[in-house]
């Protein structure tokens, strides 16, 4: 018979064990938050591709006829398609995991699994839409000229480590959000600010020289151009920047677990 410990005294170890076993749960969730939000869209999953390409069109209007801003060497649709196809699974990943645990309040009061899982379906869901925006992102590329270097292979890789490292966010965030509530107001307003201090539609060959190598620890910044790298061969990211962002995943990933498992007692009671 399997002895289950007290939840203070579980390693992680134990904690990814149980979450290795839970698996099959996993996907029977992820395949119900896909059918709940495409179920009574006429688009369907098309809205995933609809949303970056309409915002792109918006950001070359604004950034290549208004202002003229630099695209490092490649058009400038190309240039800003890829940072939004990176940018929105982020944004996905992070508030829908940060909201997980009072969406699902419902079923995690009735039912026991290790509840490490309900910040997962968010990157496991919004995976599909990044890999849909990713075949599109390559037709575009095409579409416009641009020639494609063999580091394209990389970016699957690239979209793992934004998954891991939004999860690792969002599990943070929810058993928190489970307790204080100010936590789903204040993050749509902290997500807009970082897509701001972010080279999403803008280069960042133009922030000032003197912030510049510090503007590129920003591990949105070090994704956003390890995608546009991968794809085209522009500039790699920041050698440190890629290192801190490594770092912060793992350790996003051992907080949120360690916050999940000292909360996890009282989570049936505050949700």
């Amino acid at each position: 018979m399997k002895i289950i410990k007290p939840i203070d005294d579980r390693r992680i170890s134990e904690e990814l064990a149980d979450l290795w076993g839970a698996r099959g749960i996993l996907a029977v969730l992820v395949m119900r938050d896909l059918a709940i939000r495409y179920r009574q869209a006429a688009l369907g999953i098309m809205w995933a591709l609809l949303q970056p390409i309409f915002t792109t069109a918006i950001f070359t209007l604004v950034f290549v006829v208004f202002i003229r801003v630099p695209s490092e060497g490649m058009p400038y649709p190309v240039f800003a398609f890829a940072g939004l196809v990176i940018w929105q699974y982020f944004s996905r990943t992070v508030s829908e995991g940060a909201l997980s645990l009072l969406g699902n309040a419902t079923l995690i009061t009735k039912v026991y699994f290790p509840r490490v899982i309900i910040p997962l379906i968010a990157p496991c869901s919004a995976a599909l839409d990044c890999a849909l925006g990713v075949v599109a992102l390559i037709v575009i590329a095409l579409i416009f000229g641009t020639s494609l270097h063999w580091t394209v292979i990389f970016i699957p890789a690239v979209v793992l480590l934004v998954g891991l490292f939004g999860y690792g966010i969002g599990l943070c965030l929810a058993p928190l959000q489970a307790i204080y509530r100010d936590i789903g107001i204040m993050l749509p307003f902290a997500l807009q600010i970082t897509m701001y201090l972010s080279p999403i539609a803008y280069p960042a060959s133009i922030v000032p020289q003197s912030v510049r190598a510090i503007y590129r620890l920003n591990p949105i910044a070090v994704m956003v151009d390890a995608t546009r790298w991968a794809l085209a061969g522009s500039e790699p990211p920041s050698a440190a920047g890629l290192a801190l962002t490594l770092v912060l995943t793992a350790l996003l990933l051992w907080a949120g677990l360690t916050i999940l498992r000292r909360l996890e007692g009282t989570l049936v009671d505050r949700i």
